[in-house]
């Protein structure tokens, strides 16, 4: 049964102002395949721009949110990469920090996970549901 998918994600780290964040969605039909694309961005800065601060009149917490079209299920990729390195240059005052990404279909939550993203390098989340 085609259904919306709403995802969401979410973060409280103090510097996830220094990552861009994309989510791509395929919604996809009974048999599995692809019909339709959607996507979100929520940049802050051009890659490399390594800024010294958040912009003015960033807040916490970050969350993108995407809500799909109806489908039978979705092949999602959430990709956070950094504009800005850390500022420091240990690996072990440079730990992973924690981004939640949670999707719902209707009432039902089908997927609700914490990952840790590498600070140097982001990371890239593959979602088949």
């Amino acid at each position: 049964m085609a259904k919306k998918f709403n995802i969401q994600i979410r973060s409280t780290y103090p510097e996830i102002w220094r990552y861009n964040i994309a989510i791509s969605c395929g919604c996809t039909d009974a048999a599995g395949q692809v019909v339709e694309v959607v996507g979100e961005q929520d940049n802050v800065a051009a890659v490399g721009s390594n800024l010294k601060a958040a912009p003015e009149g960033f807040s916490l917490p970050r969350e993108v949110r995407l809500s799909t079209p109806e489908a039978e299920g979705i092949l999602a990729y959430i990709y956070l990469v950094p504009h800005t390195l850390p500022s420091e240059r240990d690996i072990a005052e440079t730990e992973p920090f924690k981004l939640s990404v949670k999707v719902s279909a209707g009432r039902d939550i089908i997927y609700n996970v914490t990952h840790k993203v590498n600070q140097w390098s982001g990371t890239s989340i593959e979602l088949k549901l």
